[in-house]
């Protein structure tokens, strides 16, 4: 914490000011902040979470609460015969093919991988059933216990509160400060 003087000499300004170190920190408390901070931990850094808001969990916390995945053990015994390759075609053709194809790769490769982690690492419950959402040719759309993405944030928040994660609300990024080599 510092405080400066105003241009006049008579206004004084408090500003909080960085003095902490961590191996890892994360802008943000939304699903893929906290993601990120879980795992960084579970890694072994240190990790602190930054949140420009009062709250966590920011527009995923009020989302709906749906995931699509590709390939999983529920399709299957449901007989839903799907794939990343499919999921992939189904989103480039919904974007148009104004997406980014590398990304797009990313997230349908991925989103199996990323359900089941909310499903083992979080505890996260979903509704007994498999939807078909828009733009997607086969029902591989999962949806939270109560139609909102506070289910994932929560199990997320209860996670960072059992590893010992700070998240500090209240606090803006205003700009990153880099060595001679680009690091931060």
């Amino acid at each position: 914490m510092g405080s400066e003087t105003g241009g006049n000499g008579s206004e004084t300004i408090s500003r909080d000011r960085w003095d902490e170190f961590c191996d890892v920190l994360v802008v943000g408390s939304g699903f893929a902040g906290l993601a990120a901070a879980i795992e960084a931990k579970r890694a072994g850094s240190s990790v602190i979470i930054i949140e420009k808001m009062h709250g966590y969990g920011g527009n995923s916390a009020i989302c709906d609460g749906g995931i699509a995945a590709p390939g999983t053990p529920i399709q299957r015994a449901r007989g839903i015969q799907d794939s990343a390759e499919q999921m992939y075609a189904d989103m480039m053709a919904a974007g148009l093919g104004l997406n980014q194809p590398a990304l797009v790769k990313t997230v349908a490769e991925n989103a199996a991988d990323v359900f089941r982690w909310t499903v083992e690492t979080l505890k996260v419950k979903y509704k007994d059933r498999v939807d078909q959402f828009g733009g997607h040719s086969v029902p591989r759309g999962y949806t939270t216990h109560n139609r909102s993405g506070s289910a994932i944030v929560g199990q997320q928040l209860k996670k960072i509160r059992e590893l010992g994660i700070p998240i500090r609300t209240r606090n803006f990024l205003q700009r990153l400060h880099l060595n001679a080599d680009g690091r931060i």
